[in-house]
């Protein structure tokens, strides 16, 4: 029934676009990338006479959130010779498809844009993303860097990015511009701080802040990145940084709490979880955040103020503080 119904497509499309010039091979890629309803009900006008007007017209249809249209315009845009904008569209392909949460057309769609250029920025960045999502974080990299490297070609730069970046001096080189891509650089800020060099992912943060100076996620990251190194005065800088800009952010809010337990403020912790949550709730996350930091004594009186704010129900006060019960005796013991 699919392949019947495939078939019936495919004969449709061919109707439409009679008067222009295709090969077996474009309508192949009609095949291959068109997922929507049937092409008759989506009230297509005559054929575009050029790759522009199919282009333009696919933009409309995105606006108007008829994807289906949309999807099938960009398509046809495919079937002129000369094109200009082939990878271009390819991405834009890859993009409804990746909305609408097909992956696998998505990802064709991407490495078919990179056949036409393999120096495409958006393409390049937003795989990148997409490897790095699902924990593929080598090849995520290897296309963050494809990315950065080919935004160094656009900006005529004599620098290129290495496989391995072990100094800040390497990352600040970059030539950078506000169309440079921003995720590239972000993602392997993350991908560093995950290796645990923290200073070569906070040279690549600072260097996407560049780019975008008023992003609260970027500096939400390098507060973190500074907190996990052990640098409390630039985490708290970084962070107060991006609660100015976004006050409401819960995990500014939160990584503000650690920063000061880190600080060893633990009162100040206290406030900023008070602010977010019930009162047994932030003591118990001072209990726990000061157990995970090698505190449990510390931690100990924090989580039975917990447990007496909410003795029928916090089961996680309880357990938090079984565990540090145990922490203590085994420390004494040794």
């Amino acid at each position: 029934m699919k392949i019947r119904s495939s078939f019936i497509v495919v004969t449709l499309l061919i109707g439409l676009i009679s008067g222009c010039a295709t090969t077996q091979k474009q309508s192949s890629v009609m095949n291959q990338l068109y997922d929507g309803r049937p092409v008759n009900s989506l009230k297509v006008a005559d054929a575009p006479k050029t790759e522009q007007e199919a282009i333009e017209r696919g933009d409309v249809a995105m606006r108007a959130q008829n994807y289906d249209l949309a999807l099938f315009e960009y398509i046809r845009s495919l079937e002129f010779k000369p094109a200009q904008y082939r990878d271009k569209t390819f991405y834009t392909i890859g993009r409804i498809h990746q909305m609408r949460e097909n992956y696998t057309l998505s990802e064709k769609a991407y490495y078919m844009a990179l056949k036409e250029n393999p120096n495409n920025i958006e393409v390049l960045q937003q795989l990148g993303t997409n490897y790095s999502k699902q924990g593929d974080l080598e090849q995520g990299k290897s296309f963050f860097i494809r990315a950065i490297n080919a935004d160094q070609l656009r900006l005529n730069s004599r620098y290129t990015l290495p496989r391995e970046t072990k100094d800040v001096e390497t990352v600040n080189a970059l030539s950078l511009d506000d169309k440079s891509p921003i995720s590239a650089y972000m993602g392997l800020g993350i991908i560093y701080d995950m290796k645990s060099s923290h200073t070569v992912a906070q040279a690549f943060y600072k260097r996407a802040l560049k780019i975008q100076p008023k992003s609260s996620k970027l500096l939400l990251n390098i507060g973190y990145s500074y907190y996990m190194s052990g640098d409390y005065t630039e985490a708290k800088r970084a962070t107060l940084a991006a609660l100015e800009i976004d006050p409401n952010n819960l995990r500014a809010q939160n990584n503000l709490a650690l920063i000061y337990l880190g600080h060893g403020k633990i009162q100040r912790a206290l406030n900023v979880f008070m602010q977010q949550m019930k009162d047994y709730e932030a003591l118990n996350n001072v209990g726990y955040f000061l157990l995970i930091e090698g505190h449990p004594d510390k931690a100990i009186p924090y989580l039975q103020q917990a447990i007496d704010k909410k003795p029928s129900y916090y089961k996680a006060a309880n357990e938090n503080l079984e565990r540090a019960l145990a922490e203590v005796k085994a420390q004494a013991s040794q």
